[in-house]
């Protein structure tokens, strides 16, 4: 019975609750999430064969500056089948891409 009173009269007269017990309400703020950060010179050297009929294949990645993003599998979808000009045996090379924003 005596906490039921002693907590109608806090809830009637909250000034005699001490001050270091109350609790100020949270502040209001809306912030909005950061914004992702801009990647840029993204970079993904491949390792390609370029077959004697000209076509490109069996690219494979060799260093990418942003692992993980799928900057590196980007590059090797554009590099596989691509043609260049046919010569004489299959000859393996390395091509640099920039991804720019």
């Amino acid at each position: 019975m005596i906490p039921l009173i002693l907590s109608v009269a806090l809830v009637a007269n909250p000034s005699i609750v001490p001050s270091a017990l109350r609790v100020a309400p949270a502040a209001a703020t809306a912030s909005a999430p950061a914004p992702a950060p801009l990647l840029q010179g993204v970079t993904v050297t491949l390792e390609c064969t370029a077959k004697a009929s000209g076509k490109v294949e069996a690219c494979r990645v060799m260093d990418e500056t942003h692992p993980g993003l799928g900057f590196g599998e980007a590059a090797v979808a554009l590099m596989n089948g691509a043609e260049v000009e046919p010569g004489p045996r299959d000859v393996q090379f390395a091509r640099t891409i920039v991804f720019t924003p």
